[in-house]
């Protein structure tokens, strides 16, 4: 049988930030699936490592340790346009403060988006 792996799996995932002479671990060792068409929220107390693991997933940041792969593929072997374009064409983000242009309405944002695809 040939199964597919999961849209998304980290495995031992690790992030630590530089804070003066110490380090803050802002993820110690987190792992799981998602399977395709599995729907998945992250919830947590404020500083839980939620937001990292959000840039963590949205390569908008790199782990310290562990795997993070997307369809099988490792994450940290991308390079920079690989990981622009799975930005871009797979992975869905809607910031706490998002960046729409302010002089565009929102159908307007969308469509600008669509266009950079070539997407009607």
């Amino acid at each position: 049988m040939n199964e597919k792996p999961p849209v998304i799996a980290a495995h031992a995932l690790t992030k630590t930030y530089p804070r003066g002479r110490e380090e803050v671990r802002a993820l110690d060792g987190v792992s799981f699936e998602i399977a395709c068409g599995e729907f998945v929220a992250i919830t947590g107390p404020s500083g839980s490592g939620k937001t990292t693991l959000l840039n963590l997933i949205g390569c908008m940041d790199a782990p310290t340790g562990g795997t993070l792969r997307f369809s099988g593929r490792e994450v940290q072997q991308f390079n920079e346009r690989e990981r622009t374009r799975l930005r871009r064409d797979q992975i869905g983000f809607v910031f706490q403060h998002f960046g729409l242009m302010p002089t565009l309405t929102v159908a307007e944002n969308v469509r600008a988006i669509l266009e950079l695809q070539d997407l009607d």
